[in-house]
């Protein structure tokens, strides 16, 4: 099963994510930038060598452009972060619409499949993360980084609850 499907790992990794932004603003999106260029670029560090040691250039494999490009990504997010943070409250904002948009249509499916109503609360949660990422994406820069990030990190730990629920409740 891919990891991500796993309902349990979606929610530990966005409560985590919520709290990191919460408590730690400054920090917060350099670490998480910084995380994920890790495991972007490990992995694809690992296969570029893989493929160099274990001689595959000389039985016609090709190289392994998308690990290469992967790597140079992985590389810039870890040695410039700053650049990034200005991009990441865009994708973030985003990510919350498409989170909210995605969370009502599953309720709604969700009503049609088993003939039951979630209730007005099942419904709440995911118009205020939707209603967040179009505040972030209408007006990035208006408020300070510290208020947007807090803002993300509320909405990001909303939805890490929202799954718990969900997930309890289905379970």
């Amino acid at each position: 099963m891919n990891t991500l499907q796993n309902p349990l790992v979606r929610i530990i990794a966005s409560v985590t994510a919520g709290l990191l932004l919460l408590f730690y603003p400054n920090a917060a999106l350099s670490t998480i930038l910084l995380v994920t260029g890790i495991f972007i670029g490990v992995p694809s560090l690992y296969t570029i060598l893989l493929y160099l040691l274990s001689g595959n250039q000389k039985h016609g494999l090709p190289f392994p452009v998308m690990s290469l490009v992967l790597l140079l990504f992985g590389c810039s997010l870890i040695l410039v972060p700053s650049w990034y943070i200005g991009v990441t409250i865009y994708v973030l904002g985003g990510a919350l619409v498409l989170i909210g948009v995605y969370q009502l249509l599953y309720l709604l499916t969700l009503k049609k499949t088993i003939k039951r109503n979630a209730g007005w609360v099942a419904y709440l949660l995911p118009v205020v993360i939707l209603l967040i990422g179009i505040e972030i994406l209408v007006n990035p820069f208006s408020a300070t980084e510290r208020i947007i990030v807090a803002t993300f990190g509320a909405a990001t730990l909303l939805y890490g609850i929202t799954e718990l629920l969900f997930y309890i409740r289905l379970k």
